[in-house]
């Protein structure tokens, strides 16, 4: 009999209760039946990653944090689930004419991620989640 597997997305944001919320919401709002983790830390995230890689479908980060900034994250899980699936939110996305927001901006693209979700989060954001999750579910 083949094992079941537990279907997961992990969720990183240096504000903890970003995170949770972010948890609380995709778990309530979302027709897919995935575990969702909330993580505080990206260093915690990628090593918990290392570890249950092949279940996770999907990870959701916040692109600047201490210790390991979202784009240096993104380049170690792809190293290790080259096609796993990235969301990108922040706050600090071309909001505004500023440089430094700017170059957030374009370094977040840089990184090809699936999805970039600008905070705070637009409307129906679980639904394009939901649409990824169908690629590959």
């Amino acid at each position: 009999m083949a094992e079941m597997t537990e279907k997961k997305i992990f969720v990183v944001d240096d504000y903890p209760y970003a995170a949770y919320i972010t948890k609380k919401t995709i778990s309530a709002l979302s027709k897919h039946d995935c575990t969702v983790v909330d993580f505080e830390s990206p260093v915690l995230l990628l090593d918990r990653f290392k570890l249950e890689f092949e279940d996770i479908l999907m990870v959701i980060t916040d692109y600047e944090m201490p210790n390991l900034r979202g784009d240096e994250l993104i380049e170690e899980l792809r190293k290790i689930k080259p096609d796993i699936k990235i969301v990108v939110m922040s706050a600090w996305l071309d909001t505004s004419k500023e440089e430094d927001e700017m170059l957030i901006g374009k370094q977040v693209k840089a990184q090809h991620p699936d999805l970039i979700l600008e905070k705070p989060f637009p409307e129906n954001w679980v639904g394009k989640i939901d649409t990824l999750l169908e690629q590959v579910a």
